[in-house]
């Protein structure tokens, strides 16, 4: 089988990972101030999503709510 991906180069001959390619990062190393700036940042954009997912499913169920009251669909039917 013909295996293009050098993952055997990756590592030091004890196992562990070679220092060039962890230190591969465009931001910097594990830790880094550029690794917690993308990581607050990637937070940040998750709960601006969040919050945007909940006003629009809020303003759908609104409107639905809102459309039943006018059909009359709401009403209880008269006791009888």
């Amino acid at each position: 089988m013909f295996d293009a991906f050098p993952y055997d180069s990756w590592l030091t001959p004890d196992g562990a990972l070679n220092e060039e390619i962890a230190e591969f990062w465009t931001y910097g190393g594990g830790g880094s101030t550029g690794t917690w700036i993308l990581t607050v940042l990637g937070f940040a954009v998750m709960l601006v999503s969040f919050w945007g997912f909940v006003i629009l499913e809020n303003r759908k169920l609104t409107h639905q709510a809102d459309r039943l009251k006018a059909s009359g669909a709401l009403d209880r039917p008269a006791a009888g």
